[in-house]
């Protein structure tokens, strides 16, 4: 993994096999493939809340499980500079998240389109997650939004009720922590429903079943999170 000399760092928990793909079953197979191939350029683009930056982490963190170097830059930190993307050849992958924060600046523009042609030519992997389709950018370099629109192109779904039932059981069983059916549903009629908030809710129920030695039901829920 590239060690980068700024406040960068992954998630630990961020992996393939605790991110619920539901109908993005494609594209997680897809991208768990891009170790056994050369020169793949994704373009990746879902609502805010879909699990772009789980996905762009969890990439990063399987390169690494095979001592490939994956470098992961989230271009919504306000610390990092263009030139972090000057260099970067060596890499087996550069993984950029959170694309929409630099469109429409220039040097940010420029450096990119640089680090498209290098990686190209050392026919080295280049995925890139955005919030909106590269067509309905606002990109000014027009030879930076051609070379966008020549990347494979897929769209992460966020997920339907049903599948959120359905994360809410899975997230749990991942922790050795049993969540009903009637539960999961009753706790997504109740709460916030992005992935992040959901993930915390079981962190909780798991960190409380463990403190009161309880199985996880409704009056527990209630008491837990005062529903």
């Amino acid at each position: 993994m590239l060690q980068l000399p700024l406040d960068v760092h992954l998630d630990d928990s961020a992996k393939f096999e605790n991110f619920f793909a539901g109908s993005n079953l494609q594209l997680v197979s897809r991208l768990q493939s891009l170790k056994q191939t050369d020169c793949d350029f994704l373009y990746v683009w879902g609502s805010e809340h879909a699990g772009k930056s789980h996905l762009a982490q969890a990439i990063c963190q399987d390169y690494a499980s095979d001592n490939l170097t994956a470098a992961y830059f989230p271009l919504d930190n306000k610390m990092l500079e263009p030139e972090v993307l000057e260099g970067l050849e060596f890499a087996n992958l550069v993984c950029l998240d959170a694309f929409d924060a630099i469109v429409g600046e220039h040097r940010w523009e420029i450096a990119l389109f640089n680090l498209f042609n290098v990686l190209k030519a050392n026919n080295k992997q280049l995925v890139i997650f955005s919030e909106l389709p590269h067509a309905h950018s606002a990109l000014k370099l027009a030879d930076l939004k051609s070379r966008l629109s020549s990347m494979e192109t897929y769209k992460l779904n966020g997920l339907s009720d049903s599948e959120r039932v359905s994360f809410l059981i899975q997230s749990g069983k991942h922790r050795g922590l049993e969540i009903p059916l009637e539960v999961a549903q009753y706790l997504l009629a109740r709460t916030e429903r992005e992935v992040s908030n959901l993930t915390s809710i079981v962190k909780l129920l798991d960190k409380q079943s463990l403190t009161h030695q309880r199985k996880i039901t409704i009056p527990f829920v209630k008491s837990v999170l005062d529903y």
